[in-house]
């Protein structure tokens, strides 16, 4: 007998779910990947997300060629070439982790009545989270829609090990005489590799991430609580494409995190409790959009589906590019155009600002942070941006609006960020540096920076904004109340 492991957000061979099951057969395992068009053609799919998913596999097909293997890729539509696969190799079982997403979803339920059907065994395994949508919900029954109680039930449960690492490997005997594709490049599929010192020393697969957890365990998890919030200064986790594209398991981040957790004292505890709480909010966005699949492209809160959105197209290409006049809005989406992350205090000041202050539909802003991040996770995109577009579970109210001048003297007191995306200020006095606007005429000329020239004028007034934004959310309110 033989077992095919289909490998996709799952890209290690450290406690891995499905790779587990398959080796407690005691079948030899032929390890694949497949190379979907509707991911690698899509025009939703930038170039710089693309390398660090094609990077991890690359990874993933070195580690197994160290083991005298190799990773089996193929192109296709999965359900064909799974039949295919096990026509050719004789293989009766089929192993891979389960995703959540609705599109992912409607492939695996294709992929197993396929495979059904041709007499293969499938068998499909909890792996990218703790607690699957579905094992936490209320006495009624129901998913849970406000974060606080689902934090509560979570943290009660018991977890899941890690999975012990396999002393003895037994791959199919002919795996390197299959016909396979090579290797993935983005510059295969017409695209651009990313540029610049960041990405040539930037490594993607399972190696680093572990690397990446030793140091975050190691140092900074003791302040995070303190200093996530500055963007100024490293001091977050980097792990999300870790757990995205899964070359990190959920279960080992968790214990290293708890083993940590058993020794820290005072503030640690504090700064480690907040760590974890991102953990859940990541399982919970989760069970949200498996429940709730309409959120993909429609507000959670009906009261908010028809907010009247001016969406000038010249505003989301100032967004866009980091030219909107309030620095640390453009400072953020500078580091995202450039690197493919941002700080997660910028993805909410961002968020805020494209929505309150510019009035441009949420979707509008999901679709371009789907397109650049390449630690894109589509239930955190559609949690986050509906969490500050006002619609979504837990939202922000929508009468709390980011005051992008405020939230920058709050989380980059020093500027540091800000100078850094944004070389034109580096002269700015420090009292400025979140208003250039403000800067007398001789100052301006003093720091280098003319604004209106150098630097752009804010393209819109965020007090003037901030009300019409309020007004436009009741009378969304006010409209669905009377359709009700």
């Amino acid at each position: 007998m033989t077992a095919i492991v289909w490998f996709r957000r799952d890209l290690r061979l450290h406690d891995h779910a499905a790779l587990h099951a398959a080796m407690l057969t005691g079948d030899p395992i032929i390890p694949v990947y497949i190379v979907e068009d509707s991911l690698c053609l899509s025009a939703a799919v930038g170039d710089k997300r693309l390398h660090a998913h094609f990077s991890a596999i690359a990874a993933l097909d070195d580690a197994l060629v160290q083991l005298g293997g190799r990773l089996l890729i193929r192109r296709g539509e999965p359900q064909q070439v799974l039949c295919q696969l096990a026509q050719e190799t004789g293989a009766e079982k089929l192993f891979f982790n389960r995703d959540y997403t609705p599109d992912a979803r409607k492939r695996d339920e294709l992929v197993s009545e396929v495979l059904s059907r041709h007499g293969v065994f499938v068998h499909a395994c909890k792996d990218l989270v703790l607690h699957e949508p579905g094992e936490i919900m209320t006495k009624q029954r129901t998913p849970y829609a406000v974060f606080t109680p689902y934090r509560r039930v979570w943290q009660t449960l018991p977890k899941d090990r890690p999975f012990p690492q396999p002393t003895e490997w037994i791959l199919f005997d002919r795996l390197k005489e299959l016909p396979s594709e090579p290797v993935p490049t983005v510059e295969a599929f017409g695209r651009n590799r990313p540029m610049g010192t960041e990405w040539e020393m930037e490594q993607f697969g399972e190696r680093a991430a572990r690397k990446r957890l030793q140091q975050f365990l190691d140092r900074d998890i003791y302040t995070y609580k303190e200093k996530r919030d500055m963007p100024g200064v490293n001091a977050t986790s980097r792990l999300s494409f870790a757990l995205n594209a899964g070359t990190l398991s959920i279960r080992t981040v968790y214990h290293r995190v708890q083993e940590v957790l058993a020794s820290a004292r005072g503030e640690q505890v504090t700064s480690i409790e907040a760590f974890l709480t991102e953990l859940i909010w990541r399982e919970f966005y989760q069970q949200v959009l498996y429940f709730h699949p309409h959120t993909t492209n429609h507000a959670y809160l009906p009261q908010f589906e028809e907010v009247a959105w001016e969406n000038k197209k010249d505003l989301f290409v100032r967004w866009c590019q980091g030219e909107t006049g309030y620095p640390i809005v453009d400072a953020a989406m500078k580091q995202l155009n450039e690197t493919g992350w941002m700080h997660n205090r910028l993805r909410m000041i961002t968020a805020s600002f494209l929505t309150k202050d510019l009035l441009v539909d949420w979707r509008w802003g999901m679709a371009y942070f789907a397109q650049q991040l390449i630690d894109f996770d589509e239930a955190a995109n559609i949690g986050g941006w509906q969490w500050s577009a006002s619609t979504g579970t837990d939202a922000q109210p929508y009468f709390r609006i980011f005051n992008p001048v405020t939230q920058g003297e709050k989380f980059d007191r020093d500027g540091v960020f800000v100078k850094k995306y944004l070389p034109v200020l580096r002269e700015v006095p420090l009292q400025y540096i979140h208003k250039p606007w403000d800067m007398p005429e001789h100052i301006q000329e003093q720091a280098g920076c003319k604004i209106g020239f150098d630097y752009p004028l804010p393209c819109v007034d965020h007090a003037q904004r901030r009300k019409l934004a309020m007004a436009l959310f009741q009378e969304a309110k006010d409209r669905h109340a009377k359709t009700e």
